[in-house]
């Protein structure tokens, strides 16, 4: 008689987990996992859609901040290329940088302007003293000068005192008048 007690017990406990493990998978697991393939589906569409957002502000930018990027841009075009040549600034400037480097100065052969690519352009020769560092110095400067210039050639020599003497040919640009 306990035998078949517990027979039934087990069979009773197993069609419990077996309607239990029913009631699961039909009321809870097929309506949870047909929902979750619904979210899945519209975060796939949000994505896309976030997608052709972001597409669409590359391709059309915010206009004022692309008009205060553009005016930035033209200060500095402005800086880099004046509306004039104005050689006399420049070798002023120059004249002060030689100065703050520690060269000196002892002859300025500036050349003709000729427009050329719609800038004009004039060449400048710098005959210059002084040590190597202050050479450089020198040279840095020129370039950082907040002018488009471009140096074409340093030519010099050193002496028995360790100074070097020689010349510095170079472009002075501006845009085309």
């Amino acid at each position: 008689m306990k035998a078949e007690q517990a027979r039934m017990r087990f069979c009773a406990t197993a069609f419990l987990a077996l309607v239990l493990g029913a009631a699961f998978y039909f009321l809870l697991y097929l309506p949870q996992s047909a929902e979750l393939r619904a979210k899945e589906a519209e975060a796939s569409t949000l994505r896309g859609e976030i997608a052709r957002a972001a597409a669409f502000r590359r391709m059309h930018p915010d206009p004022a901040k692309e008009a205060k990027a553009l005016g930035v841009r033209k200060t500095l075009a402005d800086r880099l290329l004046p509306a004039r040549l104005d050689l006399n600034a420049f070798l002023s400037e120059a004249q002060r940088q030689a100065t703050d480097a520690g060269v000196v100065l002892s002859a300025v052969e500036p050349g003709e302007a000729e427009a050329a690519d719609g800038l004009v352009r004039a060449s400048v020769r710098l005959s210059v003293r002084g040590d190597y560092f202050a050479w450089l110095d020198f040279l840095y400067a020129m370039e950082q000068q907040g002018r488009f210039v471009k140096i074409d050639a340093v030519r010099g020599k050193a002496d028995e005192g360790g100074a070097f003497s020689g010349t510095i040919a170079l472009w002075v640009y501006a845009r085309g008048q």
